[in-house]
Protein backbone atom coordinates (compact mmCIF):
# COMPACT_ATOMS: atom_id res chain seq x y z
CA UNK A 1 0.00 0.00 0.00
CA UNK A 2 1.36 3.35 -1.06
CA UNK A 3 0.85 5.46 2.21
CA UNK A 4 1.08 9.58 1.83
CA UNK A 5 4.44 9.56 3.33
CA UNK A 6 5.91 7.60 0.49
CA UNK A 7 3.97 9.03 -2.12
CA UNK A 8 5.63 12.56 -0.31
CA UNK A 9 9.27 11.16 -0.77
CA UNK A 10 8.30 9.75 -4.52
CA UNK A 11 7.11 12.96 -6.22
CA UNK A 12 10.09 14.77 -4.30
CA UNK A 13 12.53 12.67 -5.55
CA UNK A 14 10.95 12.93 -9.33
CA UNK A 15 11.02 16.47 -8.83
CA UNK A 16 14.61 16.51 -7.59
CA UNK A 17 15.52 14.36 -10.67
CA UNK A 18 13.76 16.55 -12.88
CA UNK A 19 15.65 19.37 -11.41
CA UNK A 20 18.98 17.66 -11.95
CA UNK A 21 18.19 16.25 -15.69
CA UNK A 22 16.96 20.55 -16.57
CA UNK A 23 20.04 21.53 -14.86
CA UNK A 24 22.38 19.18 -16.56
CA UNK A 25 20.62 19.69 -20.02
CA UNK A 26 20.93 23.79 -19.63
CA UNK A 27 24.85 23.26 -19.33
CA UNK A 28 26.44 24.14 -22.32
CA UNK A 29 30.40 23.00 -22.66
CA UNK A 30 32.76 24.97 -24.55
CA UNK A 31 36.88 24.06 -25.46
CA UNK A 32 39.63 26.43 -26.75
CA UNK A 33 42.08 24.91 -28.86
CA UNK A 34 45.39 26.79 -27.89
CA UNK A 35 48.89 25.39 -28.23
CA UNK A 36 51.74 23.83 -26.50
CA UNK A 37 51.93 24.44 -22.76
CA UNK A 38 54.92 26.65 -22.42
CA UNK A 39 54.14 29.21 -25.12
CA UNK A 40 51.54 32.12 -24.83
CA UNK A 41 48.43 30.55 -26.20
CA UNK A 42 47.47 27.95 -23.16
CA UNK A 43 48.14 30.41 -20.73
CA UNK A 44 46.08 33.08 -22.45
CA UNK A 45 43.76 30.06 -23.31
CA UNK A 46 43.20 29.53 -19.22
CA UNK A 47 42.69 33.10 -18.49
CA UNK A 48 39.77 33.34 -20.90
CA UNK A 49 37.98 30.16 -19.86
CA UNK A 50 38.60 31.14 -16.16
CA UNK A 51 36.93 34.50 -16.92
CA UNK A 52 34.46 33.19 -18.81
CA UNK A 53 33.54 30.23 -15.81
CA UNK A 54 33.52 32.82 -13.02
CA UNK A 55 30.83 34.80 -14.69
CA UNK A 56 28.24 32.50 -14.31
CA UNK A 57 26.53 34.07 -11.83
CA UNK A 58 27.24 37.70 -13.00
CA UNK A 59 25.48 36.82 -15.83
CA UNK A 60 23.29 34.20 -15.31
CA UNK A 61 24.76 31.47 -17.65
CA UNK A 62 25.60 27.53 -17.30
CA UNK A 63 29.01 27.49 -19.57
CA UNK A 64 31.74 25.04 -18.91
CA UNK A 65 34.87 26.12 -20.24
CA UNK A 66 38.56 24.57 -20.70
CA UNK A 67 41.65 24.43 -22.26
CA UNK A 68 43.45 21.96 -24.72
CA UNK A 69 47.36 22.03 -25.67
CA UNK A 70 47.36 21.48 -29.21
CA UNK A 71 50.00 21.37 -32.26
CA UNK A 72 49.00 25.46 -32.72
CA UNK A 73 47.94 27.33 -34.86
CA UNK A 74 47.39 25.54 -38.54
CA UNK A 75 46.47 22.30 -36.66
CA UNK A 76 43.69 24.37 -34.22
CA UNK A 77 42.14 25.81 -37.94
CA UNK A 78 41.76 22.81 -39.18
CA UNK A 79 40.43 21.43 -35.89
CA UNK A 80 37.74 24.14 -36.13
CA UNK A 81 37.20 23.47 -40.03
CA UNK A 82 36.30 19.87 -39.64
CA UNK A 83 34.25 20.37 -36.69
CA UNK A 84 36.31 18.79 -33.87
CA UNK A 85 36.54 22.14 -32.46
CA UNK A 86 34.77 25.08 -32.06
CA UNK A 87 36.98 27.99 -30.60
CA UNK A 88 40.67 28.28 -30.93
CA UNK A 89 43.47 30.73 -30.66
CA UNK A 90 45.57 30.94 -33.64
CA UNK A 91 47.92 33.73 -35.47
CA UNK A 92 46.47 36.42 -37.48
CA UNK A 93 48.14 35.58 -40.91
CA UNK A 94 46.91 31.93 -40.85
CA UNK A 95 43.54 33.17 -39.82
CA UNK A 96 44.03 34.72 -43.22
CA UNK A 97 44.94 32.07 -44.91
CA UNK A 98 42.55 29.31 -43.52
CA UNK A 99 39.30 32.09 -44.30
CA UNK A 100 40.98 32.76 -48.10
CA UNK A 101 42.01 28.63 -48.94
CA UNK A 102 45.60 29.53 -49.39
CA UNK A 103 49.01 28.39 -48.20
CA UNK A 104 48.49 25.53 -46.29
CA UNK A 105 44.86 25.43 -46.62
CA UNK A 106 44.81 25.38 -50.47
CA UNK A 107 44.40 20.99 -49.53
CA UNK A 108 41.02 21.65 -47.83
CA UNK A 109 39.80 25.03 -49.53
CA UNK A 110 38.14 27.76 -48.45
CA UNK A 111 36.51 27.76 -44.69
CA UNK A 112 33.50 30.41 -45.19
CA UNK A 113 32.23 28.96 -41.67
CA UNK A 114 35.35 30.50 -39.82
CA UNK A 115 34.54 33.47 -37.40
CA UNK A 116 36.68 36.02 -35.42
CA UNK A 117 36.43 36.70 -31.88
CA UNK A 118 38.76 38.94 -31.01
CA UNK A 119 42.60 39.32 -30.57
CA UNK A 120 45.05 39.52 -27.47
CA UNK A 121 48.75 39.58 -27.46
CA UNK A 122 50.93 40.53 -30.21
CA UNK A 123 53.44 38.40 -31.04
CA UNK A 124 56.81 38.88 -33.18
CA UNK A 125 58.81 36.88 -34.36
CA UNK A 126 61.77 36.18 -32.37
CA UNK A 127 64.43 34.12 -33.36
CA UNK A 128 66.51 33.03 -30.33
CA UNK A 129 70.11 31.91 -30.38
CA UNK A 130 73.34 31.50 -28.37
CA UNK A 131 76.02 34.48 -27.77
CA UNK A 132 78.61 32.63 -29.11
CA UNK A 133 76.99 31.24 -32.09
CA UNK A 134 77.45 34.25 -34.15
CA UNK A 135 73.77 34.81 -35.41
CA UNK A 136 72.86 38.13 -35.80
CA UNK A 137 70.17 38.10 -38.04
CA UNK A 138 68.11 35.66 -40.10
CA UNK A 139 70.45 35.71 -42.82
CA UNK A 140 73.11 34.58 -40.55
CA UNK A 141 70.65 31.06 -39.95
CA UNK A 142 71.95 29.86 -43.30
CA UNK A 143 73.94 26.55 -42.46
CA UNK A 144 72.89 26.04 -38.91
CA UNK A 145 70.68 23.79 -36.90
CA UNK A 146 67.53 25.58 -36.42
CA UNK A 147 64.03 24.56 -34.81
CA UNK A 148 61.79 25.91 -37.08
CA UNK A 149 58.81 24.37 -34.34
CA UNK A 150 56.66 21.20 -34.57
CA UNK A 151 54.50 19.74 -37.01
CA UNK A 152 51.06 21.64 -37.49
CA UNK A 153 51.80 24.72 -35.48
CA UNK A 154 51.92 28.31 -36.82
CA UNK A 155 55.84 28.92 -36.08
CA UNK A 156 56.34 26.06 -39.03
CA UNK A 157 54.45 27.22 -41.54
CA UNK A 158 55.18 30.89 -40.54
CA UNK A 159 58.81 29.56 -40.96
CA UNK A 160 58.33 27.66 -44.02
CA UNK A 161 56.31 30.77 -45.67
CA UNK A 162 58.76 33.00 -45.13
CA UNK A 163 61.39 31.14 -46.33
CA UNK A 164 59.75 30.96 -49.90
CA UNK A 165 60.08 34.99 -49.71
CA UNK A 166 63.88 34.22 -50.45
CA UNK A 167 63.37 31.87 -52.87
CA UNK A 168 64.29 28.77 -50.15
CA UNK A 169 63.29 26.34 -48.43
CA UNK A 170 64.03 24.60 -44.67
CA UNK A 171 66.43 21.83 -46.70
CA UNK A 172 68.33 24.10 -48.50
CA UNK A 173 68.38 26.86 -45.96
CA UNK A 174 69.76 25.50 -42.70
CA UNK A 175 72.20 22.39 -41.87
CA UNK A 176 69.34 20.86 -40.06
CA UNK A 177 66.21 21.99 -39.24
CA UNK A 178 64.33 19.95 -36.24
CA UNK A 179 60.76 19.74 -34.72
CA UNK A 180 60.73 20.31 -31.16
CA UNK A 181 57.66 21.10 -29.34
CA UNK A 182 58.08 24.78 -27.08
CA UNK A 183 58.59 22.83 -24.22
CA UNK A 184 61.77 21.27 -25.74
CA UNK A 185 63.04 23.99 -27.52
CA UNK A 186 64.93 26.64 -24.63
CA UNK A 187 66.86 23.05 -23.31
CA UNK A 188 68.19 21.98 -27.10
CA UNK A 189 69.14 25.37 -27.41
CA UNK A 190 71.19 25.28 -24.12
CA UNK A 191 72.52 22.04 -24.69
CA UNK A 192 74.11 22.78 -27.49
CA UNK A 193 72.16 20.49 -29.73
CA UNK A 194 70.53 23.63 -31.52
CA UNK A 195 72.01 26.83 -33.07
CA UNK A 196 69.11 28.95 -33.16
CA UNK A 197 64.61 28.84 -32.84
CA UNK A 198 61.91 30.71 -34.08
CA UNK A 199 59.26 31.60 -31.98
CA UNK A 200 56.59 34.27 -32.91
CA UNK A 201 54.99 34.60 -29.37
CA UNK A 202 54.73 37.46 -26.82
CA UNK A 203 57.50 39.30 -25.03
CA UNK A 204 58.41 37.29 -22.07
CA UNK A 205 57.23 34.38 -22.81
CA UNK A 206 58.75 31.17 -20.62
CA UNK A 207 60.73 29.31 -22.75
CA UNK A 208 62.88 32.41 -24.35
CA UNK A 209 63.11 33.73 -20.62
CA UNK A 210 64.40 30.20 -19.91
CA UNK A 211 67.07 30.02 -22.16
CA UNK A 212 68.20 33.97 -21.36
CA UNK A 213 68.23 33.04 -17.95
CA UNK A 214 70.61 29.33 -18.40
CA UNK A 215 72.82 29.94 -21.24
CA UNK A 216 73.16 33.82 -22.04
CA UNK A 217 70.59 33.19 -24.82
CA UNK A 218 70.19 36.60 -27.01
CA UNK A 219 67.78 37.31 -29.96
CA UNK A 220 68.61 38.06 -33.77
CA UNK A 221 66.77 40.56 -36.14
CA UNK A 222 65.06 40.09 -38.68
CA UNK A 223 64.67 43.36 -41.07
CA UNK A 224 66.24 42.69 -44.29
CA UNK A 225 64.96 44.42 -47.41
CA UNK A 226 62.77 40.95 -48.22
CA UNK A 227 60.85 41.02 -45.23
CA UNK A 228 60.61 44.44 -44.94
CA UNK A 229 58.84 44.59 -48.91
CA UNK A 230 56.47 42.12 -47.63
CA UNK A 231 55.62 43.30 -44.78
CA UNK A 232 54.80 46.64 -46.25
CA UNK A 233 52.11 45.03 -48.96
CA UNK A 234 50.69 42.76 -46.36
CA UNK A 235 47.68 43.69 -44.03
CA UNK A 236 47.99 41.00 -41.21
CA UNK A 237 51.61 41.54 -40.21
CA UNK A 238 53.52 44.67 -38.55
CA UNK A 239 57.01 45.66 -37.81
CA UNK A 240 58.14 45.30 -34.12
CA UNK A 241 61.03 46.34 -31.60
CA UNK A 242 61.77 44.05 -28.95
CA UNK A 243 63.36 46.20 -26.60
CA UNK A 244 66.46 45.50 -25.24
CA UNK A 245 65.62 45.53 -20.97
CA UNK A 246 62.77 42.51 -22.21
CA UNK A 247 65.06 39.71 -21.55
CA UNK A 248 68.01 38.93 -19.49
CA UNK A 249 71.18 39.68 -20.57
CA UNK A 250 69.34 41.41 -23.89
CA UNK A 251 71.84 44.57 -24.43
CA UNK A 252 70.27 46.13 -27.35
CA UNK A 253 66.84 46.35 -28.96
CA UNK A 254 65.88 43.51 -31.77
CA UNK A 255 64.14 44.87 -35.07
CA UNK A 256 61.11 42.43 -35.81
CA UNK A 257 57.62 42.11 -37.39
CA UNK A 258 54.69 39.53 -36.11
CA UNK A 259 50.82 39.71 -35.76
CA UNK A 260 48.68 39.52 -33.30
CA UNK A 261 47.80 36.04 -31.63
CA UNK A 262 43.81 36.15 -32.71
CA UNK A 263 40.74 33.76 -31.69
CA UNK A 264 38.38 31.96 -33.40
CA UNK A 265 35.67 30.26 -33.70
CA UNK A 266 33.53 28.29 -36.25
CA UNK A 267 30.17 29.86 -37.00
CA UNK A 268 28.09 27.01 -36.03
CA UNK A 269 29.62 27.81 -32.29
CA UNK A 270 26.45 28.83 -29.87
CA UNK A 271 25.96 32.20 -29.73
CA UNK A 272 25.53 32.18 -26.46
CA UNK A 273 28.61 30.92 -25.57
CA UNK A 274 30.66 33.37 -27.84
CA UNK A 275 28.67 36.26 -26.27
CA UNK A 276 29.25 35.45 -23.11
CA UNK A 277 33.06 34.76 -23.17
CA UNK A 278 33.97 38.12 -25.10
CA UNK A 279 31.56 39.73 -23.06
CA UNK A 280 33.72 38.50 -19.82
CA UNK A 281 37.06 39.61 -21.36
CA UNK A 282 35.85 42.80 -22.94
CA UNK A 283 33.75 43.82 -19.27
CA UNK A 284 36.72 43.17 -17.15
CA UNK A 285 39.43 43.89 -19.44
CA UNK A 286 41.98 45.46 -17.22
CA UNK A 287 41.81 43.26 -14.63
CA UNK A 288 42.16 40.44 -17.54
CA UNK A 289 45.22 42.01 -18.77
CA UNK A 290 46.71 42.29 -15.06
CA UNK A 291 46.81 37.88 -14.71
CA UNK A 292 49.81 38.02 -17.42
CA UNK A 293 53.21 40.10 -18.85
CA UNK A 294 51.62 38.91 -22.15
CA UNK A 295 48.71 41.13 -22.46
CA UNK A 296 51.36 44.34 -22.01
CA UNK A 297 50.55 47.11 -24.71
CA UNK A 298 46.87 45.38 -25.45
CA UNK A 299 43.87 48.24 -25.24
CA UNK A 300 40.10 47.01 -25.77
CA UNK A 301 39.74 48.87 -28.71
CA UNK A 302 42.50 46.88 -30.47
CA UNK A 303 41.66 43.89 -29.35
CA UNK A 304 38.25 44.25 -30.71
CA UNK A 305 39.42 44.75 -34.63
CA UNK A 306 43.19 43.84 -34.45
CA UNK A 307 43.90 40.89 -36.91
CA UNK A 308 40.40 40.06 -38.30
CA UNK A 309 40.41 38.80 -41.53
CA UNK A 310 37.40 36.64 -41.20
CA UNK A 311 34.08 37.83 -40.45
CA UNK A 312 32.96 37.86 -36.56
CA UNK A 313 30.82 35.94 -35.33
CA UNK A 314 27.55 37.08 -34.22
CA UNK A 315 28.06 36.41 -30.44
CA UNK A 316 30.59 38.31 -30.74
CA UNK A 317 29.18 41.16 -33.09
CA UNK A 318 25.96 41.43 -30.99
CA UNK A 319 28.40 42.04 -27.96
CA UNK A 320 30.77 44.84 -29.39
CA UNK A 321 27.56 46.52 -30.79
CA UNK A 322 26.12 46.40 -27.38
CA UNK A 323 29.01 48.44 -25.78
CA UNK A 324 29.47 50.69 -29.07
CA UNK A 325 32.71 48.87 -29.87
CA UNK A 326 31.69 48.21 -33.24
CA UNK A 327 29.00 49.70 -35.23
Amino acid sequence: MITIRTLAVTVAAVVALGIASADAADKKFVIIGTAGVSGGYYPAGGFTCNGLNKSRSQYNHNIRCTVESTAGSVANLRSVQSGDLDVAFSQADWQYHSWNGTSKFSDVGKNLDLRFLFSLQAEPMQIVTRKNTGIKTFLDLRGKVVNTGNVGSGTEATVYASLKLYGETAESFFKQETKLTSREQAQALCDGKIDAFFFPVAIGTSSIVEATNTCNATLADWDDDVIRKWVEATPYVAFYSIPADAYPGLDRDIKTWGMPATVVASAKADADVIYYMVKSVFDNFEDFKKQSAIFIGITREGAAKNGQTAPYHPGALRYFKEVKLLK
